[in-house]
């Protein structure tokens, strides 16, 4: 018997793998099953290339580094087809006893080897190989038998089974009763049968006995399983989790409220007041005038709050007004001549996220106001609430329950100076803080930057956009949210007067074209002012 309990803990976090990692390295497992069901003929003329077709897709389960059982078998095929025939018409006789058959058609390989193996030290015909003709052949009914896997789904589950080396009826026979509990155990887990059966494309098996799900839950077990053991705590019941890349964290660069400081150019307590409206709102959007670095330092931002510079745990996407709900969380979208359920980045980055519960994750949005927020978002306006975070919902497409992890922050970026847009959806602002990130001009960091490059034009074309700005703030038609930012001017080790005049004629002054279109005679005075600096 195998322990339930210890099965469920594997299941979830089978289930959060599955989609986003699993599914895509797996699923040449049901391709390899459809293709060989299609291409078995054991009456074929021509046997050795009829075989050679049936296996073609078995890709590493019949050929890997230091095993090539499919190139044997084969090659065998070739030069004695009608044998080979004969070995697979008795290895397929369901009369017989399994494992007879098995010891039967190692030994006629043995007997192959000596005439036709060319001086070959094996023919590489166990139990892994002709378990594996067994599954492609009788889906519904067989595994893929491999000691190393079985005998760790029997240790990881607690199960009554043993399995020995060399004891190789025993193990089979074993084997079969394990993977046959694990089976039942499986088709009991309404949501997993579910979660797999939306997955399955016509060109895969449909596994409707989930006897290959069966021995893909056993690869897992052996090969990630134990590795979640010792790397994470138990996780929260998600639907999918993707599997993230451990990154040696000498190989992380640190980054501090102080490297912040350095770079963006923010005052210390408008930086401390931005982190802790977002520690407590869970999602914040950086508004502001062009300019002013919003991009920039929301990607320094997730950086300051990690303490380190990991990009594995940043997520950036861009919005726009074809961006939806299928792009961003799950949709079905055309492959070959049908539609596959698709999960959208969103969806993937919240399972990345609840896989590591200890650590903080930064989902970063440009121009969120340019989308149809409603429309992108979904059922997600009261998940990604701070007080709905890990509460499931479930979702429209899949049926499956979903939530976004407490410890994945949501930042956005709206540029608060484009007419074109319309005021960002209520019901999603309700959900959000808005911070206004402001020109640095003043700050340390920005001062030291105009010290650095010590250039008295560059000064002086600075003092001049400060009071423009001035100006800008207290024109009843623009206000605040259109002054020009300090990133215009930075970027730089060396300052040119061409590099000056470019900003003027083709950032700053066209700006201003639009800002002041019916009011050419302040266009003129500040296009003067400006272009002065030089004089």
């Amino acid at each position: 018997m195998i322990n339930i309990s210890c099965l469920k803990e594997v299941l979830a976090y089978y289930k959060q793998d599955f989609i986003p990692t699993l599914w895509k390295n797996e699923r040449f497992k049901w391709e390899a099953v459809r293709w060989f069901q299609d291409h078995w003929d054991v009456n074929a003329p021509d046997f050795a290339e009829m075989l050679s077709r049936s296996l073609d897709k078995t890709s590493i389960l019949l050929n890997s580094q230091n095993n090539f059982p499919a190139g044997m078998i084969i090659g065998f095929a070739k030069a004695a087809p009608d044998e080979v025939r004969a070995m697979f018409i008795a290895l397929f006789d369901e009369t017989k006893d399994v494992v007879e058959r098995i010891e039967a058609f190692k030994l006629h390989s043995t007997i192959l080897l000596q005439k036709y193996g060319k001086g070959a030290a094996q023919h590489y015909q166990y139990e892994n190989a002709i378990s594996t003709y067994l599954w492609l052949r009788y889906p519904d009914k067989y595994y893929i038998y491999k000691f190393k896997e079985v005998k760790a789904v029997a240790s990881q589950l607690e199960s009554d089974y043993r399995f020995k080396k060399g004891a190789y009826s025993d193990n089979v026979r074993s084997f079969l009763l394990l993977y046959d509990e694990l089976n039942d155990a499986l088709k009991e887990d309404s949501e997993l049968v579910e979660l797999f059966h939306s997955q399955p494309t016509k060109s895969c098996y449909p596994d409707p006995e989930l006897r290959t799900l069966t021995v893909d839950v056993g690869f897992y077990i052996c090969n990630y399983y134990s590795d979640y053991q010792n790397s994470v705590k138990e996780p929260e019941d998600h639907t999918a989790v993707e599997t993230v890349p451990v990154i040696p964290e000498s190989s992380i660069e640190s980054y501090s409220k102080s490297d912040f400081l350095d770079e963006v150019y923010m005052t210390e307590s408008r930086y401390d007041h931005l982190v802790a409206v977002l520690r407590n709102k869970k999602n914040i959007i950086l508004q502001g005038a062009p300019g002013v670095g919003k991009t920039f330092a929301a990607r320094r931002l997730a950086w300051s709050m990690m303490g380190e510079k990991d990009d594995s745990r940043i997520e950036f996407v861009q919005f726009h007004q074809n961006y939806s709900y299928e792009d961003f969380m799950m949709g079905y979208k055309p492959v070959e001549d049908g539609f596959e359920l698709k999960y959208g980045i969103f969806y993937r980055f919240c399972q990345k996220a609840a896989n590591q519960p200890d650590k903080e994750f930064f989902f970063i949005i440009d121009e969120i106001n340019r989308g149809n927020m409603s429309k992108i978002f979904g059922e997600l306006l009261m998940l990604i609430e701070k007080d709905y975070r890990d509460t499931k919902a479930t979702l429209a497409y899949n049926g499956l329950s979903f939530s976004v992890p407490r410890n994945l922050y949501i930042i956005g970026m709206m540029n608060t100076a484009d007419r074109s847009l319309a005021m960002i959806d209520y019901a999603l602002r309700r959900r959000f803080s808005f911070f206004e990130v402001e020109p640095g001009f003043d700050s340390e960091g920005f001062i030291r930057y105009l010290n650095d490059l010590d250039n008295e034009t560059l000064n002086e074309l600075v003092e001049k956009v400060k009071e423009l700005n001035r100006e800008i703030t207290l024109d009843k038609t623009l206000g605040k949210g259109f002054c020009i930012g300090h990133s215009y001017f930075c970027g730089r080790e060396i300052c040119t007067e061409e590099w000056l005049h470019s900003i003027v004629d083709y950032d700053i002054l066209p700006m201003l074209s639009e800002y002041w279109f019916d009011d050419a005679a302040k266009y003129q005075r500040w296009e003067n002012i400006l272009q002065g600096v030089f004089q």
